[in-house]
């Protein structure tokens, strides 16, 4: 992966539902006022502020964009900073990450203004149809030739939703931040009131081929990486 570079602005990617919120506490700490957020207003139906990125940004006094960028949904990477180009985010088994999505969508889009988007079936139903929603967000377009060049030439760090502990003890390393444990939370998780059946998994591994190969690389490089220096703790 890359190294990251202080004189250029930073994205942080927040793929829903892979602890993005537990996570964006770190960098709430670390760069406050300069953390710029990146969401759709699902309520009102409106798209992300766009920020001048390059000409906010200094070494002495770093920007970093945070959020949701979707190229599905026309607020992605390309969309709003095709310049930027070192990223950090945090990616999550996407089967769990699907059926998590599915119940928070469910639970808490009754005031989004786009009902569409609300799955009205069952998981069962939805699982077999759906796929997840983790590449669209990456900073290019990922097929399974490129995955791991975009993997290596964009991002700073890749943490993992279930090691994350260990994975904001990367990013604070790779970013030259202190790490603070008692930031460490799980916030924003959604009870599950349907039971999912075990033979999903295997069905929706097999359809989601290319967002499994992703995960198991980004994965296997994370653990290879071991422990990260304890230099940078508070």
């Amino acid at each position: 992966m890359r190294k990251y570079d202080i004189t250029q602005p930073l994205i942080v990617i927040h793929v829903p539902k892979a602890a993005g919120i537990s996570s964006r506490k770190f960098f709430e700490a670390w760069y406050r006022d300069r953390l710029l957020m990146h969401y759709f207003d699902e309520a009102k139906g409106k798209m992300p502020v766009k920020y001048d990125l390059h000409g906010m940004h200094s070494a002495d006094n770093p920007v970093v964009a945070h959020g949701h960028f979707n190229r599905l949904r026309q607020f992605g990477v390309d969309d709003y900073y095709p310049e930027v180009k070192q990223f950090v985010t945090i990616l999550r088994d996407p089967y769990e990450l699907t059926i998590s999505s599915y119940f928070y969508v469910r639970k808490s889009g009754s005031d989004w203004k786009d009902q569409t988007r609300i799955p009205k079936e069952d998981i069962e139903r939805h699982l077999i149809a759906t796929k997840p929603n983790m590449l669209n967000h990456f900073p290019r377009e990922v097929t399974s030739d490129n995955y791991r060049e975009i993997i290596e030439k964009y991002f700073v760090e890749i943490g993992i939703t279930e090691h994350l502990r260990t994975s904001m003890r990367w990013i604070a390393h790779k970013l030259g931040m202190p790490y603070d444990d008692a930031l460490l939370g799980h916030h924003n998780a959604t009870d599950r009131n349907q039971e999912v059946p075990v033979y999903l998994r295997d069905l929706f591994i097999e359809k989601n081929r290319l967002e499994f190969d992703v995960y198991n690389y980004a994965l296997k490089k994370f653990l290879e990486q071991g422990a990260p220096p304890a230099d940078n703790a508070t």
